[in-house]
């Protein structure tokens, strides 16, 4: 542990020469492109796209879906608002009831903002990581009302209610909804202007998932963290805050977890951080050599229908367990057969990257080091600078 330290100890960021292995390169864009589920791949090193895929029937115009990406943009608000001086850094050890008072008497009052973000509240997790959450029509008084199972601070586990808490946190330091903190914040300042924000079905605002973006303004995102929260000279997210997000502060099954960003792997000189998520979407960096990749899978949506969750006639079997829902939803949201358009049910609105085709890269609720697709993704990845490194 102690050379972590050493590494990872100094604000001051790794910044390297990188010369692309193109035999890597090469590898890499077969692998991803061959896989039938593939939207798109955009490759970057220093800012400057080096490749840039889209699947038949797609273009650079055409919104790709995040799923858990979007813990990442939420949780840089946290460091939008350091920025800002709404918020101390120090306020980051504060209780959950500090900035949502409504939960000065409830059982996990004392958690606090920074065991939020590291995803170490001990909250419960219910079933299949809590997806059932997604299906309950209201997001937020589900995990107003996830109680903890053991001390915070303690165990890192994955939990999507971790992040849907940070809906009422934000409102309460901004005074404006995630969606409008993450436009006018973020988006604003990245030029980004093209984008779908999921509501659940009761009008809340997702922050476990649910930003739909062209895919290169998911890589304006990827550089803005890759350049320590600056945008054209301008400190957008704060510097501290983004340096210790991407670092590998808990150990989790295949990989370390930093405030809301998975750091994949790491040797003395770089990490690769990033995440890979539902369906195969992926967002990964290697910040000291500068190179930023975004992946994701076939969306099926019709933007007509907006951004707010309906279920349906699924809505009258809610109250069944949540293993059967699962089982049933898989059927609803199956891949079509090749040749087969998906069908578009006016009364069903979700995001969709099974129908179009399923990633075979992708192994759900799988270590990435347990997974041949990701595992060889990321080893890929990370062979795929050459580089003569210094400390800045």
């Amino acid at each position: 542990m102690k050379r972590l330290l050493l590494l990872f100890g100094t604000i001051g960021w790794l910044h390297a020469d990188t010369k692309i292995n193109n035999e890597v390169l090469d590898q890499l864009i077969q692998l991803l492109e061959n896989d039938s589920a593939t939207q798109s791949l955009i490759i970057s090193n220093d800012e400057r796209i080096i490749h840039e895929y889209y699947a038949n029937n797609y273009s650079q115009n055409n919104l790709a879906t995040s799923w858990s990406i979007a813990k990442t943009f939420y949780a840089a608000l946290i460091g939008v608002a350091i920025q800002q001086d709404l918020i101390d850094y120090s306020d980051l050890e504060k209780p959950i009831s500090y900035f949502v008072p409504e939960l000065k008497l409830d059982s996990k009052s004392d958690i606090t903002l920074y065991n939020i973000l590291a995803m170490k509240t001990g909250l419960e997790i219910t079933e299949y990581l809590n997806e059932e959450m997604f299906f309950s029509i209201n997001n937020l008084d589900f995990a107003m009302n996830v109680d903890p199972k053991e001390e915070q601070g303690n165990v890192y586990e994955y939990n999507n209610v971790n992040t849907m808490l940070l809906n009422p946190i934000i409102e309460s330091i901004f005074g404006l909804t995630p969606h409008e903190v993450l436009i006018s914040e973020i988006f604003n300042p990245l030029n980004i202007k093209d984008y779908g924000l999921w509501k659940d079905s009761a009008g809340n605002d997702m922050t476990y998932y649910g930003v739909d973006l062209r895919p290169i303004d998911f890589m304006k995102f990827a550089h803005l963290v890759m350049n320590k929260g600056k945008q054209n000279g301008v400190q957008i997210i704060d510097e501290k805050f983004m340096f210790d997000s991407i670092q590998p502060i808990s150990r989790g099954t295949g990989e370390w977890f930093g405030l809301h960003w998975s750091v994949r792997k790491f040797n003395e000189s770089k990490t690769l951080v990033g995440l890979e998520v539902t369906d195969g979407q992926t967002m990964f960096l290697i910040p000291e050599e500068r190179l930023a990749m975004v992946r994701f899978t076939k969306y099926f949506h019709n933007p007509d229908k907006g951004h707010q969750v309906k279920f349906g006639p699924l809505e009258y079997l809610l109250w069944m367990p949540y293993s059967w829902i699962k089982y049933i939803t898989t059927l609803v949201a199956a891949e079509t057969a090749p040749g087969v358009e998906p069908v578009d049910d006016p009364s069903i609105n979700f995001p969709d990257t099974k129908s179009l085709g399923v990633s075979e890269l992708n192994c759900p609720f799988t270590a990435p080091d347990e997974c041949y697709g990701v595992s060889k993704i990321q080893d890929l990845f990370f062979g795929l600078g050459e580089s003569a490194t210094t400390l800045k």
